[in-house]
């Protein structure tokens, strides 16, 4: 891959990556000409939210299993389980312990400005791109000059959390199933086992030994061969789940509980406050931010300017809540075409997968970039902020800026970090 790269800065990537993994993929997205500038108050910021997002997820866990157990409106639970099969459904998380319901360990958070957490998460791919960038900078330390922040190696933190928390002999099942970038993942695996944390199908393990299991969400788990037997010894407080055995985290429409007219009392202002206005979207419409309610047609025929909110797949079935897909601006849509689009809506929600409307946050400002070929290139952008957490703290900024509303990894991503 390495021949293929003309600037020094790819190159070097390419290379870590082919030595490390024996992929020739290289590095996939465009390189911004400097590390992200992040003043103290916004860097605060992403430090402060790593206890607050771990009491929404415990909040939330604990309304969504008080429903489970009817304890709490059915209305909850069916919001998110609804036309489950057993194995998958109520049922099923009825049978759920307190050790197998175990919060979230570490996570990614993306926002389209700071402080306005449009998705959360377990555990989320682009660990890697970030410890790449951090690797990159602190290699050409003329080209991206000495570090603003007290940030170190991404998967050195992790590391160090994996010993803390596992004890020193930490072992690692890691699921690629449905990874949407599997290649990351491998030089995750690969970056943790030069840390001295043993993985299953990577070192003289058997599964067995494993006391760690990662899965990106959680039909990979529940359909795994050994996922019986991972149940077992979480119970015995051998194995611990970085992503719970639950598609509670999955799901979008969770977002939407904090403002839920059926759930709304359960969380704070504060919690609230980590997220764009989120709402459930219903036959009748959806609540606006300002209180008023507002009809699927009329929302259609408000001009394109007005409507800004991005229409999102809330459930958890792995062909639509993977990646980017099923995330739509409806800004970008003429009223027919919107008007279909709910239609869509309102038949998977009749099946019992529900959408949410979430208040579109927008961060525009200029990018720069790097080529491959060594050249310059400037755009306006919209810019995503993903911040990394480990229970203990926040590890690692990534910026990513693209022309698009919709800020994902592609080849026309221009990539930073906080350094």
């Amino acid at each position: 891959m390495g021949e293929r790269s003309t600037h020094p800065w790819y190159r070097f990537i390419d290379e870590d990556i082919e030595n490390r993994t024996r992929e020739t993929i290289g590095f996939t997205n465009l390189i911004a000409d400097r590390p992200y500038a992040l003043d103290a108050k916004t860097l605060q910021g992403f430090v402060e939210r790593n206890a607050l997002i771990r009491t929404y997820q415990r909040i939330t866990r604990d309304l969504f299993m008080a429903s489970v157990r009817g304890e709490a409106d059915p209305a909850v639970a069916a919001s998110l389980l609804t036309g489950q099969p057993p194995e998958r459904g109520i049922a099923y998380h009825r049978g759920l312990t307190g050790r197998q319901l175990a919060l979230p360990v570490y996570f990614r958070t993306d926002e389209a400005a700071p402080g306005a957490i449009a998705e959360i998460q377990c555990m989320a791919s682009g660990w890697e791109i970030a410890e790449q960038l951090h690797s990159l900078y602190r290699e050409f330390p003329a080209d991206f000059g000495a570090p603003a922040h007290p940030f170190g190696s991404l998967i050195g933190g992790l590391a160090v959390s994996m010993h803390d928390r596992l004890g020193p002999e930490p072992v690692v099942h890691h699921l690629t199933n449905n990874a949407s970038r599997p290649h990351g993942v491998h030089y995750i695996v690969q970056r943790l086992r030069e840390a001295g944390i043993r993985h299953f199908g990577w070192d003289p393990v058997e599964w067995k030994d494993c006391n760690f299991v990662r899965a990106h969400e959680f039909y990979d788990l529940r359909y795994n061969g050994f996922f019986d037997q991972w149940m077992e010894k979480c119970e015995r407080g051998d194995l611990f789940f970085d992503h719970p055995p639950t598609p509670l985290y999955d799901a979008k429409v969770a977002m939407a509980w904090p403002f839920w007219d059926k759930t709304r009392a359960h969380y704070p202002d504060e919690i609230r406050g980590l997220f764009p206005h989120t709402e459930i979207i219903t036959p009748d419409g959806f609540r606006m931010p300002d209180g008023t309610w507002i009809s699927l047609d009329g929302y259609c025929t408000l001009g394109q300017g007005k409507r800004l909110y991005y229409l999102k797949f809330g459930s958890h079935h792995p062909t639509l809540n993977w990646g980017s897909r099923a995330v739509y601006f409806s800004g970008s849509f003429t009223g027919v075409a919107l008007r279909k689009l709910f239609d869509r809506i309102l038949a998977d929600s009749a099946a019992g997968h529900l959408w949410v409307a979430q208040e579109a946050r927008m961060h525009p400002e200029p990018a720069t970039a790097v080529t491959r070929e060594g050249e310059e290139l400037k755009a306006e952008a919209y810019t995503k902020f993903s911040a990394f957490y480990t229970p203990e703290r926040l590890i690692g900024v990534m910026v990513m800026q693209e022309r698009s509303r919709k800020v994902h990894g592609s080849a026309e991503t221009v990539l930073s970090i906080a350094y």
